[in-house]
C-alpha cells in the first residue's frame, strides 16, 4: 500500500514540474509576442492578450503553491525522519553502554569471585533482558548491516552467561549465598563466555552508534 501510495506522490510532483515547465512557454510567448507588437508600436493589439494571459499566471500561481506544499511536506517528513533517527540512536547508545557494564560486572565476579552466587544470576537476567532490548523491531530501522551483525554475532556469548550462570545456581542450590571462586584459567582454550571478545563487539558496536549519530549533525552542517 505505501508504495503505491509513494508512487502516485511521484507522479503528482512530476505532473506539476511538467505544468509548470508549460504555463512558463506560454508565458514566454506571450510576452515575445508583446514585445513584437510595442516594437511595432501596435498597441491598441496589446489589450486582447491581457484576458489570454491572466488565466496563465492564475496557473503558474497555484502551481507554485503546490510546489511550496510538496517542499514543505517534504522537510517535514525528513526533520521527522531525523528526529526519530537521533531518538532510536540515543537509546540504542544507552543500552549497549548499560549492557556493557553489565558484562564487564560479571566478568569482574567471575574473575575475582568473593560474590553470592544468586549476584551472578541477577546479572545474567538483567544482561539477557539488555539485550532483547536491541532486538526490538524499531532498532533495525536505521541501523546500518555491521550494527546488526554484531548484535547477531554476540547472541551466543550473552546465552552462554545466563547458562553459566543457571549451572552454578543450580549447583549450589543448597547454599545460594555461596561465595564465587574464579574460573581456572586455561590460556589454550577460555572457558565459556567470551567476555573479552563480548566486550570489544559491544564496544564496537557502540562506536559505529556513535558514528551514526554524528553523521545527522555531519549532514545538517552540509545543508
Amino acid at each position: 500500500m505505501i508504495e503505491t501510495l509513494l508512487a502516485a506522490y511521484k507522479r503528482s510532483d512530476r505532473d506539476i514540474d511538467a505544468l509548470t515547465y508549460v504555463v512558463i512557454a506560454f508565458l514566454l510567448a506571450f510576452a515575445l509576442r508583446g514585445a513584437m507588437l510595442i516594437y511595432e508600436c501596435r498597441h491598441q493589439e496589446l489589450w486582447p492578450l491581457l484576458p489570454q494571459v491572466v488565466p496563465l499566471l492564475s496557473v503558474l500561481v497555484a502551481v507554485r503553491m503546490a510546489n511550496r506544499l510538496i517542499s514543505n511536506g517534504h522537510i517535514l517528513r525528513e526533520d521527522d525522519r531525523r528526529q526519530e533517527l537521533v531518538r532510536t540512536t540515543h537509546h540504542l547508545i544507552a543500552i549497549t553502554k548499560d549492557l556493557h557494564a553489565r558484562v564487564g560486572y560479571a566478568k569482574e565476579m567471575l574473575s575475582e569471585g568473593g560474590r553470592p552466587t544468586l549476584a551472578l544470576a541477577q546479572i545474567a537476567k538483567s544482561i539477557e533482558e539488555r539485550y532483547a532490548e536491541l532486538l526490538q523491531r524499531d532498532g533495525f530501522r536505521f541501523m546500518p548491516g555491521t550494527c546488526v551483525d554484531i548484535i547477531v554475532r554476540i547472541s551466543g556469548d550473552i546465552f552462554g552467561i545466563g547458562v553459566l550462570a543457571e549451572g552454578m545456581k543450580v549447583a549450589m542450590s543448597e547454599k545460594p549465598a555461596h561465595a564465587l571462586t574464579p574460573i581456572p584459567v586455561n590460556a589454550s582454550l577460555p572457558p565459556p563466555p567470551r567476555f573479552d571478545e563480548l566486550l570489544s563487539d559491544l564496544q564496537q558496536l557502540l562506536d559505529q552508534l556513535y558514528e551514526l549519530r554524528q553523521s545527522i549533525d555531519g549532514a545538517k552542517e552540509k545543508e
